[in-house]
């Protein structure tokens, strides 16, 4: 039997007291350095999508959130480099203080207003804007090399 094989990766959205977004900053990748996102990953084997969510929050960030407080904002299968299903999840309740625990992944980490957002946002950002960051699991948006062009304003590449 034949078939696409897939990756999966989680992005959390943590908001702050007043409502503002934590994001990151890519580097040391090939992907998007430079641009802003959410705290993610990928899923390993064996992990389920919410103790994925967990685990890359507490790796990346410090924060601490429990499965039961997530809740799945956004699907989408981005077909441009591989194959990838990407879920966001909305984090209800978390603790901690917001660290870069990965320096050689993140140059920045900081709180924006959603009316203040840098200006090179990575394409879970975007989708989630689009959505004016509420829940939308109805499309089940698609995002080929073209589409994925069009939500960031330039060519799909890998540095």
């Amino acid at each position: 039997m034949s078939g696409t094989t897939f990756h999966a990766a989680v992005f959390l959205i943590i908001r702050d007291e007043t409502g503002r977004i934590l994001l990151h900053q890519r580097a040391g990748t090939d992907f998007l350095p430079g641009y802003w996102d959410f705290p993610s990953g990928h899923v390993e084997d064996d992990e389920s999508f919410a103790d994925a969510a967990v685990r890359e929050l507490r790796e990346e960030t410090s924060l601490v959130v429990k499965p039961e407080d997530l809740e799945l904002v956004h699907a989408s299968i981005n077909h441009t480099d591989m194959p990838y299903i990407n879920l966001i999840f909305a984090v209800a309740e978390w603790s901690g203080t917001p660290t870069i625990v990965e320096a050689h992944k993140c140059s920045g980490m900081d709180f924006f207003a959603l009316n203040d957002l840098p200006a090179k946002l990575s394409l879970a950002v975007r989708n989630m804007l689009t959505q004016d960051f509420k829940p939308d699991l109805r499309a089940g948006l698609f995002v080929s090399t073209d589409h994925y062009e069009q939500i960031m304003g330039e060519p799909f590449e890998l540095a």
